[in-house]
């Protein structure tokens, strides 16, 4: 900008210049004057007009270096879901702000072109006009002029720049989570909002602490699929929503009391989360496959316990069950179990797990059951676990909980597991648990049927 400023003030002057050829040719004062006159008649227009010339340039490249500095991102405006769907009336706050804030870099501008721009037209003013009243108005015309055109071409310019980052910052701001979470419904917890069925749930004895890692939509392949299910336990209130207290563990915080067109609904970012009902968010759940597909998940289930020690939910349950989401499963069954079977009779004072596979001998991750002292010992020294890392998590559970001296006990009528087993029986009644039914309608088919079949006898 000096040196445009620079070449404005030399070539300015050079229209001042009077050369001692045309002064050498005139006889006297008056014959001077007149000829000073005469030729500013000729030229005042023309060099006024270069000189405003010049001037409109340089408005022209402060404008542009005006309009091109950065601006405030204005995606703050947009952080709440209110203010992201009343576009309208964030429109009008943009308009408001940008109207004083542009008004002010605007005055400053203007008064610094102006400052420059004035010594430049003295010089050129100056030369070409004697009489000083003239001169004056002259000059404050142009001034007037110039400092009008150039406020409403800044202003102009800049606001349909801001514009422009408005429309982007929205664009951006109002992100597919936000758009998604906008988007989905609310839908009813039974086993929470039915105030009966929730002081029912809560009374049962033995108490159970039940979980699960849900796998969720767009970061993993099995995400609608658990979703789905989850779903749909949640709709009837059965599976870990039947339990005394449970937790969907996930990657990302969901909200369980909301459904869209991509399942669960992620939680944007500054949203108000006070009457939402989350998951528990432990980062990715992704993992690596080991033979047979079989997932080397351990890594995940190893956070959850954590995230599981530090909600100190444990103590207040007699037993902790972690159920996979395609697993049916029926908690009254699993409560007449520890009670008839149990050492303690299902008080939890036990420090044992429960093993449920015979063929095996080993304890099946579609549903793992572990006393409550058995579950304080393994988050407390879930760390300290070596050898068993990188493998199944029902694998490493088994072998870590068997590290810290915690007991097994078979129960072989836990589980009816297809990669256990060979096959699934709903109709078995007094089984816990059916696994896999990944398909959210064989899944309720598998229920009904156990359950229609233990509600004809009797049980």
């Amino acid at each position: 900008e000096q040196v445009t400023l620079r070449r404005v003030f030399v070539e300015a002057a050079m229209w001042n210049k009077v050369t001692d050829d045309e002064v050498q040719t005139q006889h006297d004062e008056q014959i001077a004057r007149e000829f000073y006159r005469n030729r500013s008649n000729r030229c005042i227009g023309n060099r006024v007009q270069v000189a405003c010339v010049f001037l409109v340039g340089l408005m022209a490249a402060v404008a542009v270096v005006i309009t091109r500095m950065p601006v405030t991102s204005l995606s703050i405006f947009y952080k709440t879901m209110d203010d992201t769907i009343a576009r309208d009336d964030m429109e009008k706050k943009v308009e408001a702000d940008v109207e004083q804030d542009v008004g002010k870099d605007v005055d400053e501008a203007v008064e610094y072109v102006m400052e420059e721009a004035t010594d430049a037209l003295n010089k050129t003013v100056k030369a070409d006009i004697s009489d000083e009243s003239m001169r004056l108005k002259l000059k404050a015309k142009i001034t007037q002029d110039v400092k009008h055109n150039l406020s409403e071409y800044i202003k102009n310019d800049v606001k349909n720049d801001v514009a422009n980052d408005v429309e982007r910052d929205v664009q951006q701001s109002v992100s597919p989570v936000i758009k998604d979470y906008a988007a989905s419904g609310e839908i009813d917890i039974p086993s929470l909002q039915d105030l009966k069925l929730k002081k029912q749930f809560a009374a049962a004895w033995p108490s159970l602490f039940c979980w699960c890692v849900m796998m969720t939509v767009g970061n993993n392949p099995l995400g609608w699929m658990e979703e789905s299910l989850i779903k749909q336990q949640l709709d009837l209130s059965i599976g870990i929503f039947a339990c005394n207290e449970w937790a969907v563990i996930t990657d990302d915080r969901l909200a369980l009391n909301r459904w869209g067109e991509h399942g669960f609904p992620k939680i944007p970012e500054g949203i108000d989360t006070d009457n939402d009902t989350l998951t528990w968010a432990i980062g990715s759940t992704t993992v690596a496959k080991g033979a047979q597909t079989n997932p080397l998940n351990s890594g995940p289930f190893q956070t959850a316990w954590k995230a599981l020690q530090r909600s100190k939910r444990l103590d207040n349950h007699d037993w902790v069950v972690k159920v996979d989401p395609d697993t049916v499963w029926f908690p009254v069954r699993l409560r007449s179990h520890l009670q008839t079977y149990m050492p303690g009779h299902g008080n939890g004072r036990d420090n044992i797990f429960l093993k449920n596979c015979p063929r095996f001998n080993s304890m099946q991750g579609p549903v793992e059951v572990v006393s409550r002292k058995g579950a304080i010992n393994l988050e407390n020294n879930i760390q300290n676990c070596g050898g068993v890392w990188g493998v199944g998590e029902d694998h490493f559970m088994v072998a870590c909980v068997q590290q810290l001296g915690v007991s097994p006990f078979m129960e072989a009528s836990l589980l009816n597991d297809k990669y256990c087993d060979g096959y699934v029986d709903c109709s078995n009644t007094w089984k816990v648990a059916f696994h896999p039914h990944k398909n959210p309608a064989k899944f309720l088919a598998c229920y009904n049927t156990s359950m229609k079949l233990d509600v004809h006898q009797g049980k």
